[in-house]
């Protein structure tokens, strides 16, 4: 430990994030703001993969944070996570935070390890769930001092695999409202489809997973545009699923209006293209890129789901639409695309709910809290 001292005049941390691996996607975006948040704080910290690096932690690598792999694979590695266990010894940090995907795993190992605090934060639910997650969940909560949920919905779902509710934490995503801020139209999505500077474009942000439902999303775009020919979609992202979204929009005829980006760094100028953004997902608790482009003065239409209902504040700062509904989500669409005064009303409360709610300020202040706290709950491993 360092004699430094972080802005509270509190000692600094040694702080690690452990994740499975570091795809650009929104979770892992969390763990890049906290490492860069806290580092900029005056901790130590870093970040262990346990399976790969992925591009994200390339990029994080480039900037001078350190980013290690320390491969644990298979089931063995649930009962005997040595590796990593030892790596934790060699780091001597005061605080391992696990995110989905590596949790019991890490947890295991860093308790072994004799590492002072254990904390975990569940991002969302998983894809698929295996019949033995929540005896996992369980067994991993025991070698877990704080767990951190980033919405209500989730912590209802972690209680109730049998988590002792007074355990866990709501404390939302949090993100960067200076750098996703309204702005002039940048030309970033415009230049690259040779839209012009009048056009009607619709954005979306997010891997091609299961999950996200671009098929809805396309669906309910195929609707819009035979009543709103000029409409133009956006999707930025890639991943497994993005080549049945192509054929998707070849099928119902609709490919010419709409963009496969790929993968973007630019995402700020991105969202400022947008005259409206459009979140289709199946499931979601506290989605970056809603908050993404709210915080850029983007007005938003949303599946009702998890907690997004909250981040909207129930339908003030943003339009809520039931889940797998391609007419009410055209609807709702076609509707803001011909009320500019509805647009400019949510363009203005979804900046005013992401600055006073989902601060990145207030994020990085509730994990310290949260890190210091760690202690009064220490469990012995099981």
């Amino acid at each position: 430990m360092t004699d430094r001292t972080v802005e509270s005049d509190m000692p600094a941390l040694r702080i690690e994030l452990v994740v499975a691996s570091l795809p650009t996607a929104g979770m892992e975006m969390v763990v890049a703001h906290l490492a860069r948040g806290f580092l900029a704080r005056g901790h130590d910290v870093g970040i262990t993969c346990i399976e790969e690096r992925g591009p994200l932690g390339e990029q994080l690598a480039r900037e001078g944070i350190r980013v290690s792999v320390v491969p644990v694979p298979g089931l063995r590695t649930i009962l005997f996570p040595n590796a990593l266990a030892d790596w934790f010894r060699e780091l001597r940090p005061d605080v391992v935070h696990v995110h989905s995907g590596a949790w019991l795993k890490a947890a295991r190992a860093a308790r072994k390890a004799g590492v002072p605090h254990i904390v975990y934060t569940a991002h969302g639910l998983f894809e698929t769930e295996q019949w033995h997650r929540p005896l996992l969940e369980r067994w991993s909560a025991r070698c877990t001092d704080a767990m951190v949920v980033v919405s209500e919905p989730l912590r209802a779902t972690l209680s109730a695999v049998g988590v002792d509710p007074d355990r866990i934490i709501v404390l939302p995503n949090g993100m960067d409202t200076d750098q996703f801020r309204p702005g002039p139209l940048s030309g970033a999505v415009r230049g690259r489809f040779g839209l012009a500077a009048d056009a009607f474009v619709i954005g979306h942000v997010a891997r091609f997973t299961p999950v996200k439902n671009h098929a809805l999303l396309i669906d309910a775009f195929a609707r819009v545009v035979k009543e709103r020919p000029s409409a133009f979609l956006t999707l930025i992202g890639d991943g497994p699923l993005r080549s049945a979204a192509e054929d998707r929009a070849l099928t119902l005829g609709i490919a010419d209006r709409i963009g496969f980006f790929g993968m973007a760094s630019e995402l700020p100028a991105i969202y400022r293209d947008f005259d409206l953004f459009v979140l289709s997902s199946r499931s979601e608790q506290t989605s970056i890129s809603l908050l993404e482009a709210m915080a850029t003065g983007i007005p938003v239409v949303a599946t009702a789901v998890g907690g997004t209902p909250d981040l909207v504040d129930r339908g003030a700062a943003g339009r809520l639409v039931p889940s797998e509904d391609a007419g009410a989500l055209a609807n709702a669409i076609v509707a803001l695309f011909d009320d500019e005064t509805a647009r400019r009303t949510l363009s203005d409360a979804g900046r005013r709910r992401v600055v006073d709610h989902y601060g990145m300020e207030a994020m990085l202040d509730g994990y310290e809290a949260v890190y210091r706290a760690a202690s009064r709950h220490q469990l012995a491993v099981a």
